[in-house]
């Protein structure tokens, strides 16, 4: 796997890659996970051919620390100079959580971007207005088993070798960020025009929301649900982190999403 910096205005953003085409972009949740080890095993599952781009974030990752205020909307300006780079004909965003606002904040940016995949990308009504329905008061309160969830899952799909490196990894990295840092972050997110604004996937892209069942009708009505033909939203996993469940199936529809026809 290969690693670049890129030092910005910023700060210097790391990412992992590989040079091909179609290139996937994978966009990562927040926190301490670098991308390229949480999405490894859905890279491993994609044609060889097929290029990605995996950065982390600002104050996260192997990326460094933040220089100046910023928000999510800057530093997705200069993640798309780097996807751009690539010069790739064809360009699908692979999304989770709050890689989704990242998202949203560059699809305008990037050129030759063909479709968006999100898998639970965060939505303004979750963050603004959050359903009051039982399935959702309910996850709420076994947060706490996420973790849990997250280990065992990690378990089943990586080899004693590989979860050991993952958990190394994550916990050497957070340790040179200090609460400025965390704090930093969570302000480039919270400040962030997304919240704000009425922006939408475009009816040009098609866009694929893979979500758990009881979030199903959120994904339906939000602003990651195109009204292309091809647009949907599939139902899969039984918690947040569905590609550490799922990894071959979303590598499949990742596949699936690059050969279908404007």
């Amino acid at each position: 796997m290969q690693r670049s910096d890129i030092e910005t205005e910023l700060g210097k953003i790391n990412f992992a890659y590989r040079k091909g085409d179609p290139l996937v972009v994978f966009l990562n949740g927040f926190g301490s996970f670098d991308t390229a080890q949480s999405f490894s095993k859905v890279i491993e599952s994609l044609p060889y051919e097929y290029g990605y781009f995996a950065p982390d974030y600002l104050n996260s990752g192997f990326s460094g620390k933040s220089l100046k205020d910023y928000t999510v909307a800057d530093e997705a300006t200069e993640l798309a100079k780097i996807i751009n780079d690539f010069k790739a004909e064809k360009v699908v965003i692979l999304a989770h959580s709050i890689g989704g606002v990242y998202a949203m904040q560059m699809k305008d940016k990037i050129n030759n971007l063909k479709a968006f995949v999100g898998i639970e990308p965060t939505t303004r009504e979750i963050m603004l207005n959050p359903p009051k329905e039982p399935a959702y008061i309910e996850k709420n309160k076994n947060m706490a088993k996420l973790q849990e969830k997250i280990e065992a899952d990690l378990r089943e799909i990586f080899t004693p070798e590989e979860n050991k490196k993952f958990w190394t990894t994550t916990e050497q990295n957070a340790k040179k960020f200090d609460e400025k840092d965390n704090l930093n972050a969570q302000a480039a997110y919270e400040n962030d025009s997304f919240w704000k604004n009425t922006t939408r996937i475009s009816d040009k892209t098609p866009s694929i929301v893979i979500t758990e069942k009881y979030r199903e009708n959120e994904y339906k009505r939000s602003e990651y649900t195109s009204n292309n033909p091809k647009s949907k939203v599939i139902t899969l996993g039984e918690s947040h982190y569905i590609h550490f469940e799922y990894p071959k199936q979303i590598a499949e529809i990742v596949k699936e999403v690059i050969d279908l026809k404007k």
